[in-house]
């Protein structure tokens, strides 16, 4: 590798489409045309019963939608990077795919009653969401808002990233068997604020990054390990987020940075699910609902058993549906059925909200020290269960249901409305990724450009609350933490003359 190769941006932003490239790109547009030809029959004819002809066709325009943003990163390297890609292959897992598998919605009192009607609007409100993000964020950058932008900067070498992400992910995995163990108080202020302070998918990230270099990709051995110490503490806590959340942080490293795409680890963290979210349940009432007193590798292995037992059988449970098991854990990233069941009720039984449920953006920045009377962050997600029949208020105590971004946007304004909200959307996806993901960006700020895009995926299926009210604060505290790092790292170099080293992460994008 030539010493210009070495010391190449990771992304080759400024520069035109290399001549060698046009082939591939154009063989990856007529693939990504094939593929979508071929997945429109298998959405006509394999979609469950409750999506109706005009829904499951809007579901296949929305899917072919949803993966423009990604073709574009994938066939153009003049494309600036889009935290729209990631978060419309977040629409299409809840959505579009969701009529292969979603049966039926349980509410407190029995399965609800949707209509035909509603399931079909409801499709089609999702579909309309790609293109209605899209023009957010081209909006955004047509009308001049980057120029008005801070652009941030953050340089960290390879050495600090790989020290400080690492650090980041250990004290996060051992905040997590220490509360395991019972050797945490349980105060929620007291998890809230340690969590705060160990952003596990920030460390995720700054040992992912230097292993996108071309050149560097032996580097991943620390990521992947990192990435099993997580799995092994995800089966002792009875939690699959764990599992998954490193997967969403390296399928959009090599995404937005290397310009790949890494089918793998979709299959990887889809896998995980379907083995494990069946037998989940059962394994946190034989764990945490009662008192029982097991070791941190007791636990791991019975939900491994668990697990065992329940696909392969054995003597209590000699025969087992498998199909119905794979369509329930595969429910848990569907909400095309919650959207309609929205949409059935809003505004016939319920009125449309007129933002009231975004009504803790008026206190987000007043510290909840001064203002003890400050709504909760979660506030439109416990209303939405409790109104629409998902749990009681007494089981809001539990229990907690996810109010998905476009539902609660529909709630509040209905159809032509709770787009406006999706455009507005698009535009913050914008305003970030100029802050975050520009030519001069440094290491530092792309880590929280990848800690930023992956948030957006996860948060978007519960209330715009739990992440746009924090978010502010959030990644201003981390830019500022990072800056500080970055600073104490250049001052203890400078103090004992160490020079740069080569393999350094170049700090332009």
């Amino acid at each position: 590798m030539s010493s210009a190769q070495r010391h190449s941006p990771l992304w080759n932003h400024p520069l035109k489409l290399p001549a060698d490239l046009l082939l591939p790109a154009t063989r990856l547009r007529v693939a990504y045309l094939l593929l979508v030809l071929g997945l429109l029959p298998v959405l006509l004819l394999l979609a469950t019963d409750r999506f109706s002809f005009l829904a499951r066709l809007a579901a296949w325009i929305g899917l072919v939608l949803a993966g423009l943003p990604t073709v574009t990163l994938l066939t153009n390297r003049r494309a600036r990077p889009s935290s729209v890609a990631g978060l419309s292959l977040m629409i299409t897992l809840c959505y579009f795919l969701a009529v292969l598998h979603e049966e039926r919605l349980l509410l407190r009192w029995g399965e609800a009653r949707i209509t035909e009607s509603a399931v079909t609007l409801a499709m089609v409100y999702a579909a309309l969401s790609i293109p209605v993000l899209q023009l957010g964020w081209w909006l955004c950058g047509t009308l001049g808002a980057p120029r008005l932008l801070p652009r941030l900067r953050l340089p960290l070498s390879e050495r600090a990233l790989l020290i400080g992400g690492v650090a980041i992910v250990g004290w996060s995995l051992l905040f997590d068997l220490l509360r395991m163990r019972g050797l945490v108080p349980r105060s929620q202020q007291l998890i809230s604020v340690l969590s705060v302070l160990a952003p596990i998918d920030l460390g995720y990230a700054m040992v992912l990054l230097p292993s996108l270099r071309p050149g560097r990709e032996s580097l991943g051995w620390l990521f992947w390990g990192l990435t099993a110490a997580s799995s092994l503490v995800a089966l002792m806590s009875g939690s699959l987020a764990p599992m998954v959340q490193p997967l969403l942080v390296y399928l959009l490293g090599w995404l937005l940075i290397r310009r790949r795409l890494r089918v793998w680890p979709i299959v990887l963290g889809m896998l995980a699910v379907l083995l494990f979210q069946p037998v989940k349940g059962e394994f946190r009432a034989k764990v945490w609902d009662r008192e029982v007193r097991l070791s941190l590798v007791e636990r791991a292995q019975l939900f491994l058993d668990l697990s065992a037992r329940h696909w392969l059988g054995g003597e209590t449970a000699p025969t087992v549906d498998r199909e119905r098991s794979l369509k329930v854990a595969a429910a848990r990233t569907a909400s095309a059925l919650q959207l309609s069941h929205i949409i059935e009720m809003t505004p016939a039984a319920i009125p449309h909200q007129g933002g009231n449920t975004y009504r803790y953006f008026r206190y987000t920045l007043l510290p909840r020290v001064f203002f003890p009377d400050k709504p909760s962050a979660q506030y439109a997600d416990v209303w939405a269960a409790v109104m629409y029949g998902y749990t009681t208020p007494t089981g809001t105590a539990h229990v907690m249901v996810g109010l998905p971004q476009l539902a609660e946007s529909y709630i509040n304004f209905g159809f032509a409305g709770g787009l406006v909200v999706v455009l507005l959307v698009g535009l913050l996806l914008r305003i970030a990724d100029e802050i975050f993901a520009h030519p001069e960006a440094g290491t530092g700020a792309l880590a929280l450009y990848l800690f930023f895009a992956q948030q957006v995926m996860r948060t978007f299926e519960g209330s715009a609350g739990q992440f746009w009210g924090g978010v502010l604060q959030q990644f201003g505290l981390y830019a500022l933490l990072l800056w500080f790092y970055g600073a104490l790292v250049r001052s203890a170099q400078a103090k004992v003359r160490l020079p740069a080293p080569l393999s350094s992460v170049p700090t332009k994008v």
